[in-house]
């Protein structure tokens, strides 16, 4: 395993809010190295004791699972290198020393990683290293091309980590098993069985102060582009060869591929965008996004997207996969729902329309199914029957600082996943920006626009 972790950007509130309580957990379930290290880079004029006060405050704000002797022991281990990481000398001087491979973390904004890739291509990184690159890889598919060509030419004989920390989330890796662990599944997992599949990420939350990077971004970039797309690929991937990376990833990728690219009057047909106004949740003013601080009314950045996608292939043909994210509604929403069909003549009706639905829970360890049937008319009545399994037993940051310790990348993204990603969703980009599909307004605490 890689012993000494190096966070480029270390002053961040990525290292504060995930970072350090992942590397936390890990040396409490006594997963990390033993000789872990962990050096933070940054331009910031601090002594090593003021960073380890600060990363003190961050552990005691944010690592609750870890005791105190754990924390303790994380600020032990802990250096800090001043650095400008966009010049080449400065961010060879703060790694010199370090005689084994590392784990570079890009713990900074996307508009940093590529004059800091070409300083960290310079900084002579010990054979065997790993680099991690945070989201958004790009903001379209011009910069995602010219990210991925940088890194293949400056780093050729380095393992390059694309991040995506949903798939290293130990409930989303519950779809892997729930699929391909059980066959009673596999038998109808298709499109005779199955008439649409439905991909939910609602939050209550707000920008919440991210404004800066939320405003340039939206929910289509923000969750659609990476998050549940990557879900969409797990969902329908076909059963790898092996169980190993590069099987998985050619599965994944295999996914994305298919899903065409959408037409201007496709991307009229299938898909919303919504921006949050003042309202009310949990009993609590919100105003309107477009008056929050550092938000630019006139960019109309979308609060709340929806996209129908299409996977041609055998297995899919005709199921439509609808992906849905939203901030200031009602309700934490995470889940998978598979819609199975339901045959109208069959003996056991529903006069409401109801069917059974799988649903796997992306947020929160549950599987349920709606399997009753109500009084001598045998009509069928949508009950839970609910599956529960164990919490997940660690963060997914937490699983992802381990496959990179280990060099495993089976659970990050590969270039051509990124690049297919952004084919996906560019159509839908141009569009929102030229104003063929409208920006509906939803008041805070609702269920989400509501397009006719």
């Amino acid at each position: 395993m890689i012993d000494p972790l190096v966070i480029i950007g270390a002053s961040g509130d990525l290292t504060a809010r995930l970072l350090l309580p992942a590397v936390a957990e890990l040396v409490e379930q006594k997963k990390a190295p033993d000789g872990l290290t962990l050096t933070g880079v940054d331009r910031m004029d601090w002594t090593e004791e003021q960073f380890r006060e600060r990363m003190r405050e961050a552990l005691d704000s944010h690592a609750t699972r870890a005791s105190p002797q754990t924390r303790a022991e994380v600020l032990r281990r802990l250096r800090y290198r001043r650095a400008d990481a966009t010049r080449a000398e400065d961010l060879r001087r703060a790694l010199s020393g370090f005689q084994q491979p590392v784990l570079a973390y890009l713990a900074l904004p996307a508009h940093l990683f590529e004059p800091v890739l070409e300083s960290l291509s310079q900084a002579s990184l010990p054979e065997g290293s790993v680099v991690a690159v945070e989201k958004p890889f790009g903001v379209d598919l011009t910069s995602a091309r010219r990210l991925n060509e940088l890194l293949r030419l400056r780093f050729p004989s380095t393992l390059v980590f694309r991040i995506d920390h949903f798939l290293s989330d130990e409930l989303v890796q519950r779809i892997i098993a729930l699929r391909f662990g059980n066959r009673v599944l596999e038998s109808i997992w298709n499109q005779q069985h199955i008439e649409r599949v439905v991909i939910t990420w609602d939050e209550t939350l707000t920008v919440e102060g991210r404004a800066a990077y939320y405003d340039r971004a939206g929910a289509l970039r923000d969750m659609i582009q990476n998050h549940l797309l990557e879900v969409l690929a797990l969902v329908a991937m076909e059963q790898p060869s092996r169980f190993d990376e590069r099987s998985i990833r050619d599965a994944r990728a295999a996914v994305l591929r298919a899903i065409p690219t959408m037409s201007m009057d496709q991307v009229r047909q299938r898909s919303v965008r919504g921006r949050y106004a003042q309202g009310l949740i949990a009993g609590t003013q919100v105003p309107a996004y477009a008056r929050e601080r550092g938000v630019e009314a006139s960019r109309e950045t979308e609060t709340f997207a929806e996209l129908a996608l299409e996977v041609a292939s055998w297995r899919w043909a005709g199921v439509p996969f609808v992906l849905r994210t939203g901030k200031a509604l009602s309700r934490p929403h995470a889940e998978v729902a598979v819609y199975f069909r339901f045959e109208p003549d069959h003996e056991l009706r529903n006069p409401k329309g109801g069917q059974n639905v799988l649903r796997i829970g992306l947020s929160e360890p549950y599987v349920r199914l709606a399997v009753n049937i109500n009084g001598p008319e045998r009509t069928l009545v949508t009950t839970d029957l609910e599956l529960r399994s164990h919490a997940a037993g660690r963060l997914a940051y937490s699983n992802l600082l381990l496959d990179m310790l280990r060099a495993e990348p089976m659970l990050t993204l590969r270039d051509d996943e990124v690049e297919e990603a952004w084919r996906i969703v560019g159509p839908v980009l141009e569009g929102w920006r030229k104003g063929i599909v409208p920006l509906w307004e939803y008041p805070a605490g609702s269920a989400g626009p509501s397009a006719p």
